[in-house]
């Protein structure tokens, strides 16, 4: 028992010197509230067995929406406020990801533009935002067309079979079109490709998993610099300029101007793939998983969809035909705003920074943007905003929203480079589904516990029931 105690006071001892060495990172900690937890843990403790998600909705309701909780040693100030949210995603001192969070992506994916620390980010980025110009998203939309027909054609063969889990199936579509379009249409011609072992192994460790599993990554990664690589050696045989119709074609022609090394195109390809396909699957299932749930909304919206495309089965969507869908960007706004893809964003201060409410942060201290927590916050979004209403996006409704009340590809100087691609893409595979096929589930939203994962994800994620519209 001696040595126990022994043990223990030696932590807290070391605890208290950590502060000491650091008193002005940690100085924040005595202007704001919050759990301090244990010596050394902090409140890690807190954040296991999966309700870490859930805990900082606890302390939030607890503490308000800006708090400290420690992470081990290491304090994080996590916010919500969408005032605060504003000055800190607009700051040139908030613009580098937290590696306490993003770490582990970086060194499964590389140093993309999802993780990569500024001014090196700010080069990146303008330099592949060319990659989703209008007109180069335009010039997708036959892929679209075809890969959601696709899509289609595979939910027809599960009509009258029960309910069916469709995240895999939506995973599988998403990588599909993802590879496509970011790497070029001469996919399609790869044996890994063709013989869709990528796709079926991805598949299957989301099925087991239920989340990226390394040696999927690890797969991914291979198939991407195989690809890589017959790009380089096209480009080299060739002396005729790179057409820079894709994104790879872009960082291809950085690399040949000397801008960009090898690496860098490896790691922004890996970057840019899995966010192109990992965010629109979850997000178009849970919005059917939505609409399942509460089917009058489902019946507004496919009310809407018949009245641009009358006809059921196979048909071509443009993209003027997409604008038309207003009651649609209702309905996947409100699942991206109960359910969003990124529940939490972190950055860490480069400078000390003063924010509007007299809060001096620290160089060095991590920050938590809470995203579920403002798009679910009843301050907000009014008595009703833990659950689904697609009406909460109402132009009436919207009209006194502080803009960063809502944030699904966040906002400011870091904002998601394929926001309108995904969009895009959306919108246009939700019409086709919701207009053959009508969703119904026995499960209801209070069922649902989420779990903490990277993306959003759930304990046990419904399947759904379909039948066939006329």
């Amino acid at each position: 028992m001696l040595s126990v105690s022994l043990l223990f006071a030696y932590l807290v001892i070391l605890w208290l010197y950590l502060l000491w060495r650091r008193r002005s990172l940690y100085r924040v900690m005595f202007q704001l509230p919050g759990p301090i937890g244990y010596p050394i843990l902090g409140s890690l403790h807190k954040l296991w067995n999966n309700e870490g998600v859930n805990t900082l909705g606890n302390w939030t309701l607890r503490y308000g929406p800006s708090y400290l909780f420690w992470v081990g040693p290491t304090p994080m100030y996590i916010v919500s406020d969408p005032g605060l949210i504003q000055e800190l995603l607009n700051s040139p001192h908030a613009i580098n990801k937290s590696q306490l969070v993003y770490g582990v992506i970086q060194q499964l994916l590389g140093a993309g533009i999802l993780t990569l620390d500024n001014p090196v980010w700010s080069k990146h980025r303008r330099l592949l935002n060319v990659a989703f110009a209008h007109n180069i998203l335009l010039s997708f939309m036959p892929i679209f067309n075809e890969e959601s027909t696709a899509l289609v054609q595979e939910f027809d063969t599960f009509v009258g079979q029960g309910e069916k889990e469709l995240l895999s199936r939506f995973q599988n579509f998403s990588l599909r079109t993802a590879t496509q379009t970011t790497m070029g249409t001469e996919v399609k011609k790869e044996d890994t490709y063709k013989s869709d072992i990528l796709v079926n192994k991805y598949k299957r460790y989301c099925i087991l998993n239920y989340s990226l599993n390394i040696v999927t990554i690890m797969l991914l990664k291979v198939f991407l610099q195989l690809i890589i690589d017959e790009k380089l050696d096209n480009s080299n045989n060739s002396s005729s300029k790179i057409a820079t119709t894709t994104f790879i074609d872009v960082a291809i022609e950085q690399f040949r101007n000397r801008v960009f090394n090898y690496s860098n195109l490896e790691e922004e390809a890996n970057t840019i793939v899995f966010g192109a396909f990992e965010t629109t699957a979850l997000t178009m299932t849970y919005t059917l998983m939505n609409l399942a749930m509460f089917p009058e909304y489902q019946e507004r919206v496919f009310e809407e969809i018949k009245s641009v495309f009358p006809n059921a089965g196979d048909f071509e969507v443009t993209y003027e035909e997409i604008q038309k869908l207003e009651y649609l960007d209702m309905v996947i706004n409100e699942s991206m705003r109960l359910m969003p893809t990124f529940p939490i964003t972190a950055r860490k201060i480069s400078q000390d920074l003063k924010l509007s409410n007299g809060i001096v942060l620290p160089k060095g201290l991590e920050i938590g943007i809470s995203v579920l927590q403002t798009h679910r916050s009843k301050d907000i979004w009014g008595p009703d905003a833990h659950t689904y209403n697609p009406d909460h996006f109402l132009p009436s409704n919207l009209q006194d929203k502080h803009p960063y009340a809502f944030l699904p590809f966040l906002k400011g100087k870091r904002s998601c480079i394929g926001a309108k691609y995904a969009s895009i893409l959306m919108k246009m595979t939700l019409a086709k589904i919701l207009r053959n096929y009508k969703f119904s589930t026995n499960y209801r939203l209070e069922d649902l516990v989420i779990v903490d994962y990277v993306t959003l994800k759930f304990k046990e994620t419904p399947g759904l029931q379909l039948e066939r519209r006329d």
